[in-house]
């Protein structure tokens, strides 16, 4: 009997067969490294790893700048300690986009998107004379994708990002310590008249000043060399009031050129300890899910990875922003995306373990790109044996339709129906739970077998509202819809 039930509704949702073959999902690796910067694989290998894996799409995060300073007030510059490691800008821009075409070149099955990951600001705390020097939101993250221009990408905001750099007063206070060498050189040149008594006659000696001057020029010069070019970061590393700006203002920017952002692994944690010449250093970065709120334009932002998040909790934070969408608060929803971060093979890590699903018309780069803008995606983590699919999620109402991402123009004269669909990828049977929230409330909840048919039907009042879809199998199955929203015509 359920089996029939089950035909019946797989009748009622013909139509969205039509849709999916206009839509068709195109599961991808979102957020990967490679040795370019601080991944374990070759790009080549991390590609032909993702296509074994059934994943047809790339899209590469390598980090944009991972360099880390530390000076002491008043002369930064002069006594700045550094820290890097390869990244994007400082193996060049360029050999970057060039290694991503040559991989488009001898992979033409798979869509690579090339993209970075940008560390808007960090800052500084504490003292290394008082032992609790603390760097802090090293992980607080930005994905960017969708800019092909180089100098566009040079010029990202980032702490650090030399190409930024502008003259200031600070830079007088950079360029001081020259003046030992100005000092050590008149020492040298301006030779010292001195009396010496020769037998029975006085003679006058000139002598330069080797032995105090050469150790001041050299000191000079060593400060000067190190403070050059004596530029200011106008995201300084030890102004903490600039960190939501600075996120902002890379928002912003990425935007305007017709990019996009995702902000990563907000609720995830970071601290660890190291030691730097001598000197004891923490490293911390704690969850930030309220600077999704307090950031705006941003496209979308890690929903499902491998940590635990709260964030996508009905009525939680991500229902708060929804409904700031709806009632025109904010311009744009933020879409949920799920966020591999994958680097190598260590702790069980897979390539296939998180994936967003884009719903794309056709297999490119740009038609990735739009789905990820406009929110036509699913994201899911899956087991070594199969993965959920969502075959179905629409708000319909008469002929007309509505997937994720989209507004369905609705009259209060006719009912909405809700069509569910969920498959199995190996088509076998598996419990789930399937959850219909509408403007963060649970309206149905579902607890069956894969493959899953069903249609919630509720009227319309007029009041805009979304629908998601969350649905969870066994352990660690997850399936996280975007949106779909629902205004008065």
């Amino acid at each position: 009997m359920a089996r029939r039930f089950v035909a019946v509704l797989g009748v009622l949702l013909l139509p969205l067969g039509a849709q999916a073959e206009t839509l068709r999902p195109l599961p991808a690796l979102l957020h990967a490294h490679s040795t370019f910067s601080t991944g374990d694989l070759p790009l080549d290998r991390l590609v032909m790893e993702a296509r074994s894996r059934g994943l047809q799409a790339l899209l590469l995060s390598e980090n944009y700048l991972l360099r880390v300073e530390y000076g002491l007030w008043p002369f930064r510059g002069a006594t700045r300690v550094i820290r890097e490691e390869p990244s994007v800008l400082s193996r060049g821009v360029e050999a970057y986009l060039a290694q991503v075409s040559e991989l488009r070149r001898r992979f033409p099955e798979m869509v690579i998107v090339p993209g970075v990951e940008v560390i808007p600001h960090y800052h500084w705390t504490g003292s290394p004379f008082t032992g609790d020097l603390t760097v802090h939101d090293l992980q607080k993250n930005l994905l960017v994708f969708g800019i092909a221009d180089l100098e566009t990408l040079k010029r990202l905001p980032a702490t650090g990002n030399s190409h930024l750099g502008r003259y200031t007063l600070r830079s007088l206070v950079d360029i001081l310590p020259g003046l030992l060498v100005l000092a050590g050189l008149r020492l040298i040149v301006v030779r010292r008249r001195r009396l010496r008594r020769l037998g029975g006659v006085m003679i006058v000696e000139r002598q330069r000043r080797w032995l105090a001057g050469t150790p001041l020029v050299v000191l000079g010069v060593i400060a000067l060399v190190r403070a050059f070019p004596f530029t200011e970061d106008p995201w300084s590393p030890y102004r903490p009031d600039r960190e939501l700006a600075a996120s902002q203002a890379l928002i912003d920017q990425v935007e305007a050129r017709g990019g996009v952002t995702v902000w990563s692994f907000p609720e995830a944690r970071d601290a660890s300890e190291s030691r730097f010449l001598g000197l004891s250093v923490r490293v911390r970065t704690d969850p930030y899910p309220d600077d999704l709120v307090r950031t705006f334009r941003y496209t979308a932002f890690g929903a499902i990875y491998e940590d635990t998040t709260r964030f996508v909790t009905p009525g939680g934070l991500w229902d708060y922003i929804l409904g700031k969408y709806l009632s025109g608060e904010r311009s744009r929803p933020p879409w949920a995306v799920g966020e591999a971060g994958f680097h190598d093979f260590s702790a069980g890590k897979r390539v296939e373990n998180v994936q967003t699903v884009f719903l794309v018309a056709e297999k490119s780069e740009a038609a990735v790109l739009a789905s990820l803008s406009t929110g036509r995606m699913y994201a899911l983590s899956r087991g070594p044996g199969f993965a959920l699919a969502l075959e179905a999620f629409a708000v319909t109402q008469g002929s007309r339709q509505a997937v994720s991402g989209e507004t369905l123009r609705a009259s209060t004269q006719q009912p909405l129906e809700i069509r569910i669909g969920v498959d199995a990828s190996d088509g076998g049977e598996y419990p789930l739970r399937a959850i219909l929230v509408r403007n963060g409330r649970v309206v149905q909840m579902w607890a069956d077998r894969t493959p899953l048919r069903v249609v919630h039907r509720e009227p319309f009042s007029g009041t805009p509202a979304y629908y998601r879809l969350e649905v969870r199998g066994p352990v660690p199955h997850n399936l996280l819809s975007n949106p779909i929203f629902v205004r008065p015509e």
